[in-house]
């Protein structure tokens, strides 16, 4: 019977066994006590696992650039994806446009994975690291290190195919810490720098050093004065910047950019929801409405919240003014310029969130290296699937949707070669 090892036990690399174990007897290795540790820790543990509007366009990278991504995520589509859960038991339900376990608990849908990898008799292998992967006697042995008694072995069974599962650099306390590169490149394979995507940006802006603040907005990227992308939903105020998945799902165009020596910007509208006329309007009728002696911030009574007024009132006094707050005199051309800069306000962008508290990986083995069932080209049985590859999503379920689909891609194709999925 045909044998396949998988290297690596989270979404991608379950998916992969699971798929690989229909036709194959099948070994996952995992360096961490218990598969699933990045999975676990998804959503905030309630585990968004699948977007209801699946679509390339939200995916940055090769894998999408080169048109492997398109038919992997149309073959094991929503549908295929949410059919194949249900039949390993899991209860789901939807909400805010993304789906997630009927328990709102990451740890349900890593339990019927688990499960199924039982049912299907997967050999787990757990605290076991695989140093080297060596290619002879037309298959594939591999060297471990036992982690719990540190010893190191050469595991004396040949595999007819191999499926990397990982993951890239992003939060290496799982066990991210960029494997699946260097058995890209030991293999003479192609990687794209990884960079850190899904995590806050830096700016030094005092705009952003209240903590407290929350709105929703609609930002939109700069790179080098070129717009690069937008998006909109809660923007946070955090110690070093803003955050949010608005800035989530721009970081990583932007810190390969500011690895690369360029400079970013974004601009951010607080009120995506009005043009700059209603807003004028809007204010005009406040600041008419004041008495002497109130407040400046009540210009922004019934629009914004309290923090974010008093914050507003600083900037705007910083910026068009020239001083440390609003004068105490607006006229009609100030209130105009107060609405436009709400619409454009503009920060500098000095850096992102490092791999520490990154959620997904920019970069990884790149789609030239790649055939469309994701094996490596001019290797015969060596496969790669989830984040360890060229590809990154915005949040709300994408890269889960992508680690299912690519680990079924990889899997179905390692067990038997001569299947037709895609």
């Amino acid at each position: 019977m045909r044998r396949v090892a998988v290297i690596g036990a989270g979404a991608s690399g379950m998916m992969a066994a699971i798929a690989a174990s229909e036709n194959a007897r099948v070994s996952l290795f995992e360096k961490n006590e218990y598969p699933g540790r990045k999975l676990l820790q998804t959503g905030n543990g309630k585990c968004n696992f699948l977007n209801d509007a699946p679509s390339e366009e939200r995916f940055r990278g090769s894998i999408r650039e080169k048109g492997i991504l398109s038919p992997l995520i149309t073959f094991y589509d929503k549908e295929y994806i949410l059919k194949l859960f249900s039949s390993f038991g899991l209860l789901y339900h939807k909400k805010n446009g993304g789906y997630y376990p009927r328990s709102d608990s990451a740890g349900s849908v890593n339990d019927v994975l688990i499960a199924e990898l039982k049912a299907r008799k997967v050999d787990l292998h757990v605290s076991t690291l695989v140093k080297n992967i060596d290619r002879s006697d037309g298959g594939f042995f591999l060297t471990l290190n036992h982690l719990k008694t540190n010893k190191r072995s050469r595991y004396e069974v040949k595999y007819d195919a191999v499926i990397i599962t990982t993951g890239g650099k992003s939060a290496p306390k799982t066990g991210s810490t960029g494997d699946g590169y260097y058995f890209a490149e030991q293999f003479g394979l192609k990687v794209a720098p990884p960079y850190p995507a899904l995590t806050r940006m830096i700016s030094g802006d005092i705009f952003f050093n209240d903590n407290t603040v929350r709105t929703y907005a609609a930002v939109k990227l700069f790179i080098d004065g070129e717009y690069s992308g937008s998006s909109s939903g809660e923007l946070q105020s955090g110690d070093q910047g803003p955050s949010g998945i608005l800035i989530f799902d721009l970081s990583g165009r932007a810190s390969r950019a500011l690895s690369e020596g360029r400079k970013c910007h974004i601009m951010v509208d607080l009120l995506p929801e009005l043009d700059e006329d209603s807003i004028y309007s809007l204010l005009k009728k406040r600041w008419e409405s004041m008495g002497e002696g109130d407040e400046k911030t009540e210009l922004f009574l019934g629009i914004f919240s309290e923090r974010l007024a008093l914050k507003l009132d600083e900037k705007l006094g910083r910026e068009l003014f020239g001083a440390r707050n609003l004068p105490d005199v607006l006229s009609d051309k100030d209130l105009r310029d107060i609405a436009s800069m709400i619409k454009n306000m503009r920060f500098h962008v000095t850096g992102t969130g490092d791999f520490n508290v990154s959620q997904v990986t920019s970069g990884g083995v790149h789609a030239d290296s790649l055939n469309p069932d994701l094996s490596a080209k001019g290797i015969e049985g060596l496969y790669f699937a989830g984040e360890c590859l060229d590809a990154d999503g915005d949040c709300g379920g994408f890269n889960l949707h992508f680690a299912f689909a690519s680990g079924l891609a990889a899997g179905y194709a390692a067990g038997d070669p001569d299947r037709v999925s895609n």
